[in-house]
């Protein structure tokens, strides 16, 4: 991940800072974190699938998903903020009733803070995007998990990076 700078202005989540990234604006280290350390909580509003529905757009667009019916809407916290990589260097856990970044991998100060947004879509979810993340490994559109290739899905489940009720949404 390219290394970034925040600006003043910019909004602070401890550990993490908003600042501009290479496409748009992302979360960035302030520090370095090792395989396994707990990022940041991400706060929210749990929301129910059909609200997601009823809203759509950006909204939609920002939600992670928090259980198999629920949604968790970050509001302006750090999950607003989060982008996508097809080579994540983060992961979104679960934990007491709770979302949690975690990182995936050693992120050192300055690095953009990605997940791959694939690990937070059950088999039952729709919404893709175009993906222009920039990796090698660049898969060009983002489903759900289910779409991953058998090896990729395989690593990330032995790494931890899924969460429970999206590898139970597999068909």
């Amino acid at each position: 991940m390219r290394k970034s700078i925040a600006t003043p202005t910019a909004p602070s989540f401890g550990p993490v800072v908003v600042s501009r990234v290479r496409n748009g604006m992302g979360l960035v280290a302030a520090k370095n974190f090792r395989r396994a350390q707990t990022i940041v909580r991400i706060p929210g509003r749990v929301v129910d699938a059909g609200l997601l529905w009823d809203r759509g757009g950006s909204f939609a667009d920002n939600c992670i998903r928090f259980g198999p019916e629920t949604y968790l809407d970050p509001r302006d916290g750090p999950g607003r903020f989060l982008n996508h990589s097809c080579e994540p260097n983060a992961a979104v856990r679960k934990a007491n009733n709770q979302l949690f970044l975690v990182a995936a991998q050693p992120i050192g100060a300055g690095d953009e803070v990605v997940i791959d947004y694939s690990t937070t879509l059950g088999d039952d979810d729709i919404w893709t995007m175009r993906c222009d993340c920039g990796r090698e490994s660049c898969r060009r559109r983002i489903k759900r998990f289910g779409s991953l290739p058998a090896e990729v899905r395989r690593r990330y489940i032995e790494r931890g990076l899924v969460p429970k009720y999206i590898i139970e949404t597999l068909r």
